[in-house]
């Protein structure tokens, strides 16, 4: 059994992943703390493998916990968006041993917790994807990377950074008119993982919006009309 402490900033979101982990045959709950009071205190009573962390907007600088070279628990980092370059930085020099987005599904959540607690560095595909994460050889994410961005807000474009293969097809699927949903369901992913990729494009490409997008990749040549 892997031993797990869980944290969260909310009551409901710790309940959650209390339910996940004692659902999970292979986890095992030791312990839960709602914010970061206590919780090094914690780890140092009941030595988990894992510690699953949830990190609220902003947060991730903040921890003091997750960070902390006198713990020998691994840590699995759930992110929002804004935090998922600093959480994925944070693999090279921390117990920061994974990093998936808020979303994630249980499944995922257990698998990587699994993963962690074997000494596997575990990072959801989206984000890597998404920051064009080079993990392989201990190098670290490029200097240039962009950070994420909330669709609709205006952004200096990045021309260093290329869309990946997945955010041009979605870009051209965009093009075509299709909502979320409707690309969600085309390309047989969920509708948070397209939003996530929208978000990746807007950023890439400078742009305010669906419009500006894909007349921006209309003029680069990345859309086939």
């Amino acid at each position: 059994m892997i031993r797990v402490v869980v944290s969260a900033n909310s009551p409901v979101e710790l309940a959650g992943l209390e339910a996940m982990v004692r659902s999970a045959p292979s986890l095992q709950l030791v312990g839960s703390n709602l914010g970061q009071s206590g919780l090094d205190q914690q780890l140092a009573d009941v030595h988990p493998d894992v510690l699953l962390q949830s990190v609220a907007a902003g947060g991730f600088a903040t921890l003091s916990g997750p960070i902390s070279e006198t713990n020998s628990a691994a840590v699995v980092v759930l992110a929002p968006e804004s935090e998922c370059q600093t959480a994925l930085a944070a693999l090279h020099d921390s117990p920061v041993t994974g990093v998936l987005p808020a979303w994630a599904s249980p499944r995922e959540i257990q698998a990587a917790v699994e993963a962690a607690a074997a000494g596997l560095i575990v990072v959801h595909r989206d984000i890597a994807e998404h920051l064009g994460s080079t993990l392989g050889g201990g190098e670290e994410p490029a200097a240039d990377v962009a950070p994420l961005e909330t669709p609709g807000r205006t952004s200096s474009p990045s021309p260093g950074l290329r869309l990946s293969p997945r955010e041009t097809e979605i870009l051209n699927l965009l093009a075509a008119g299709l909502g979320n949903k409707e690309i969600a369901w085309r390309l047989k992913i969920s509708e948070h993982t397209v939003k996530f990729h929208v978000t990746s494009i807007f950023n890439k490409l400078g742009a305010s919006g669906r419009t500006e997008a894909v007349a921006i990749g209309i003029r680069r040549g990345l859309i086939i009309l």
